[in-house]
C-alpha cells in the first residue's frame, strides 16, 4: 500500500490540529505557549448522582424561591468547602460543599448533583509550539517553525527524543545488532523491520520512537502493542525510506523530534505525526513559586475548572516570595469570579505573561 500524498514541510511554519472525537472540555486560549504534555482538551462521564436536600439545610418553608439563596449556578463545577447557599438574617445559614461535583439543577425542593468523573478521552499538544485558533468544545490549532512529515500509519502513541539513524548503507534494517543502550530514550529511524521478535525486544531500551519506511502488514498488530510510538512513512509492507522522508530526517539527525499518533483507532482519519522544530525546547526551570505574587493572572491547567482564568488572591502560609522550603503541598488561593474563589495546588496552575 503505497502513500503518494504525505505531506511535508522541509523547513517552514507547521500548524497542527488537536480535536476531541466529540465535544468536551477546550483548556486552553489562543497566543498560550505550550509544551508537549500540556492539556489541549478532555472529555469525561459521570459515575454517580447526589441530592442536596437545600430547604432542610437553610431552613427555609417549601413554597420560598431556592433560587434566591443560591452562589451557584447550573453547570457550575463546585470544589470542597466552595459555599452553594446562603441565608442571611437574624439566624444566618450556611451551606458548603462536601465532595467536588458539578450542579445539575434543582428537583423537588433538592439540588441534583453528579461527581466521579471518569476521562474518557484527552488530547494533549505533543511538541512546544503556540495556540493559534480554538474550536469551541473540540480543541485547538497548534504552531511552531521546523521541518514536519506525515506518515500512513501509527499505533496510537505520543514520544519524543534524539533522532537518530540506522546504517543505511548497511540496508537500513532494525536489527538485533541495533538494540543497545544508544536508542534509550532516542528517536530511530530506518527502512524497515523485518523480525517481529526484534521489535519486541528492542521495548527493553526504552526508545523515544521509532521511524520505519515500511512494515509488513504482520508485523503491524507488535508495533501497534509497543510502549513507545512506532511510525511508518511510506507504504505497509517491504521497502524503504523514500527519498524526500529520508532527506528531511537525515537533515534534522541529532535534533529533538516529537512523534504524535492519535490512539482512536480506525475512527480518527488523522495521520501520525512527525515534528522536529527548529529551536529546541527547554523545559522552564525556574520556580513559579519565586515569581507568583498576589494580582497574577493564571490559567488552571486541569480538574473542575480546567482550562478557566483566575487572579491570585492570596499565597497561603509558607508561600511567601522569600521562602526557602518549597513544598509539594503548596497551595495558592484563586478568584474565578465574584462568586467563586478555590484554592489550589501550584502544580496546578500556570502563569499568563500579560505583554
Amino acid at each position: 500500500m503505497k502513500n503518494s500524498s504525505t505531506k511535508i514541510i522541509t523547513s517552514g511554519n507547521i500548524c497542527c490540529s488537536r480535536f476531541l472525537s466529540e465535544d468536551g472540555a477546550v483548556t486552553v486560549f489562543p497566543g498560550q505557549a505550550v509544551d508537549p504534555s500540556t492539556q489541549i482538551a478532555y472529555r469525561k462521564i459521570w459515575r454517580k448522582h447526589f441530592l442536596m436536600n437545600i430547604t432542610e439545610m437553610l431552613e427555609i418553608s417549601s413554597d420560598e424561591n431556592i433560587r434566591d439563596y443560591l452562589t451557584i449556578k447550573e453547570g457550575e463545577f463546585i470544589s470542597v468547602g466552595e459555599v452553594i447557599a446562603k441565608r442571611s438574617g437574624k439566624k444566618t445559614q450556611v451551606v458548603t460543599a462536601k465532595i467536588s461535583s458539578r450542579f445539575l439543577g434543582i428537583s423537588s425542593g433538592s439540588l441534583i448533583f453528579e461527581t466521579d468523573p471518569d476521562d474518557v478521552e484527552n488530547v494533549i499538544a505533543g511538541f512546544p509550539g503556540v495556540v493559534t485558533d480554538i474550536v469551541p468544545s473540540r480543541g485547538a490549532y497548534l504552531e511552531t517553525i521546523g521541518s514536519y512529515l506525515q506518515g500512513i500509519w501509527g499505533n496510537g502513541k505520543k514520544g519524543q527524543g534524539i533522532l537518530l539513524s540506522m546504517d543505511m548503507e548497511k540496508g537500513g534494517i532494525f536489527g538485533l545488532d541495533n538494540i543497545t543502550v544508544d536508542i534509550a530514550g532516542a528517536i530511530v529511524f530506518a527502512n524497515t523491520c523485518l523480525d517481529p521478535e526484534v521489535l519486541k525486544s528492542s521495548a527493553k531500551m526504552s526508545p523515544g520512537g521509532l521511524i520505519f519506511g515500511s512494515l509488513s502488514s504482520s508485523i503491524l498488530p507488535i508495533a501497534m502493542k509497543m510502549p513507545f510510538p512506532v511510525i511508518v512513512t511510506d507504504l505497509i509492507g517491504v521497502g524503504r525510506l523514500s527519498d524526500p522522508v529520508h532527506m528531511v530526517l537525515g537533515e534534522n539527525i541529532i535534533r529533538f523530534a516529537y512523534l504524535y499518533s492519535s490512539s482512536n483507532g480506525t475512527q480518527n482519519t488523522q495521520r501520525p505525526e512527525i515534528i522536529i522544530p527548529q529551536e529546541e525546547y527547554v523545559p522552564e526551570s525556574e520556580s513559579l513559586l519565586k515569581k507568583l505574587k498576589t494580582g497574577d493572572q493564571i490559567r488552571i491547567i486541569d480538574g473542575f475548572h480546567g482550562g478557566e482564568l483566575g487572579i491570585v488572591v492570596e499565597l497561603l502560609p509558607g508561600m511567601e516570595n522569600d521562602s526557602e522550603a518549597l513544598s509539594e503541598m503548596d497551595r495558592v488561593k484563586v478568584c474565578i469570579d465574584q462568586n467563586t474563589e478555590i484554592v489550589l495546588p501550584l502544580s496546578n496552575i500556570e502563569m499568563i505573561n500579560v505583554k
